[in-house]
């Protein structure tokens, strides 16, 4: 059912013991191994290739000779290419894109993708997690040579025999195939160990070099995500809780406002929420057109304004207009889509923790790259600088999946109770369209509360529609704003440390 391909510099007795894991392991009854001897003679294409001819099935592995295996993984393996009869190759790591510079790990935290155990001899085991486990593959454009599996009936070029003999050849192998239309995929159904850890040597370079002169010219290959992975949430009832007031300011744009409301009638139960439209400023024609698509919901209020300040705005709706019955606030700009029940997501979190704080989702830009999952705060010791920035972002698949503490979430969608935010004097508002949320956060750390997200929880967040175009303006402004929240963050470093990322 399977041929297994290795080359190997060992004895016979440590070949026959390798040989006995892989079919051990596999959990098949059908397997050939065409273990090569090759003590420097050949390259591992040539190896690959004369047993590419040798194999007796159609899906064959090539491997390093020093990898352990899980039980079951060729059951699992064939299943993967039985479900995904699109894809030719699949591999256990690899990346989403390839760099003009060749060197494919160059966007290594972006765009790399699955997992890969080590465990040299003498150390301990750890695990290269390049992204979580999906239970589906992960369309990638290359992978690496650990371990290269594929259907020879559906490949259209073997392994390149005239560049290198023990580097790129996982490359040369996938990216012609790759641009020929051959489907390439890693997979996290079954778990590898390395026990040894490659580094790049001079070969390595010469042969980059050489593969830059064949393929240079089709680079950069970018394979952006096809989809957004989205956990499902279950409908919970928290008896103990009261209703969500959802707060959106909007100017205009209607259309993308209604897909923002929609996506919570169609996510959430919308007995736990009432939502509160704070219009800055929509001219006549599109706030009637805005009156006539909410006019079939009974909870829904449209609030009018002439001005535009995020932080007033919604200081204003929540003193003026949501009474005290409603025990949690979401605050949501008006290019929010969200893709699961983020409500009972949200609220799972202020059950199941004390001292909560925000709680926040992970957010997507619209072309499915992860726009962040929480706002960090980055230390660098050497200079004492301390910056703001993004968990993960634009990530393509290696983003966190879990309920977490981080430094604070995004008013673009993000939770507080009620009685918390009037207590801690609601968002400053002496900011006009950003940062008022990462002091909120700051207020909230300050005052012995933990911030959290649940990366479960999952929305667009297509910013790049809305953002001020007047880009100097609005970099003088983060400027100004940053340097306005230094002090406040400087003042509390004690508080917040253990939520500060060393830079």
């Amino acid at each position: 059912m399977i041929t297994i391909i290795y080359s190997t510099h060992k004895d016979k007795e440590y070949n026959d013991k390798f040989n006995d894991h892989l079919v051990l392991t596999s959990g098949l009854q059908w397997v050939q191994i065409l273990p090569y001897v090759n003590h420097n003679e050949y390259s591992l294409s040539e190896l690959y290739n004369k047993g590419i001819k040798d194999s007796k099935y159609d899906i064959v592995v090539c491997c390093h000779n020093d990898i352990k295996l899980e039980k079951g993984w060729g059951k699992k393996l064939l299943k993967d290419f039985e479900d995904n009869s699109d894809y030719g190759i699949i591999g256990k790591a690899g990346s989403c894109y390839f760099p003009e510079s060749g060197v494919y790990w160059d966007k290594l935290h972006q765009t790399m993708v699955g997992q890969v155990y080590h465990h040299p001899d003498g150390q301990k085991k750890w695990l290269s997690r390049y992204s979580p486990k999906f239970p589906f593959l992960i369309p990638v454009v290359t992978i690496d040579g650990l371990f290269i599996s594929f259907n020879k009936t559906k490949i259209k070029h073997t392994f390149d025999e005239t560049i290198g003999k023990f580097h790129f050849y996982d490359h040369l192998f996938c990216i012609p195939n790759y641009l020929d239309g051959i489907k390439i995929g890693v997979t996290s159904s079954f778990e590898i160990t390395h026990q040894s850890v490659g580094q790049p040597n001079d070969e390595f370079w010469d042969s980059k070099d050489k593969f830059l002169e064949k393929y240079g010219k089709n680079l950069p290959l970018d394979l952006k995500p096809e989809s957004v992975y989205v956990p499902e949430i279950k409908e919970k009832t928290f008896k103990k809780f009261g209703k969500v007031a959802i707060i959106i300011p909007t100017k205009g744009k209607i259309d993308m406002l209604m897909n923002c409301i929609n996506s919570f009638y169609e996510h959430c139960n919308s007995k736990l929420f009432d939502i509160y439209i704070a219009d800055t400023g929509s001219t006549d024609e599109e706030k009637e057109q805005l009156k006539s698509e909410i006019s079939n919901y009974t909870n829904i209020k449209l609030i009018e304004y002439d001005y535009y300040n995020f932080a007033k705005i919604n200081n204003d709706v929540v003193k003026n207009h949501v009474s005290g019955d409603y025990e949690f606030l979401l605050f949501c700009n008006n290019d929010i889509k969200i893709l699961n029940n983020v409500i009972t997501g949200m609220l799972s979190v202020f059950n199941d923790y004390h001292g909560v704080g925000t709680v926040g989702c992970r957010l997507h830009f619209g072309d499915n790259t992860v726009q962040h999952d929480g706002v960090l705060i980055g230390f660098k010791q050497d200079t004492k600088i301390i910056q703001l920035g993004h968990y993960n972002i634009y990530n393509y698949y290696n983003y966190n999946t879990n309920v977490r503490i981080i430094f604070g979430n995004t008013g673009g969608l993000l939770m507080i109770r009620n009685k918390l935010f009037n207590k801690l004097g609601m968002f400053n508002e002496s900011y006009i369209s950003c940062f008022e949320d990462v002091e909120l956060n700051i207020e909230t750390i300050n005052n012995g509360y933990n911030n959290y997200i649940n990366c479960n929880c999952v929305a667009y967040h297509y910013e790049s529609s809305t953002r001020n175009e007047d880009t100097e303006k609005d970099k003088k402004l983060s400027y100004d704003y940053i340097n306005n929240l230094m002090p406040k963050i400087k003042n509390n470093f004690e508080k917040i440390k253990h939520n500060i990322v060393l830079l």
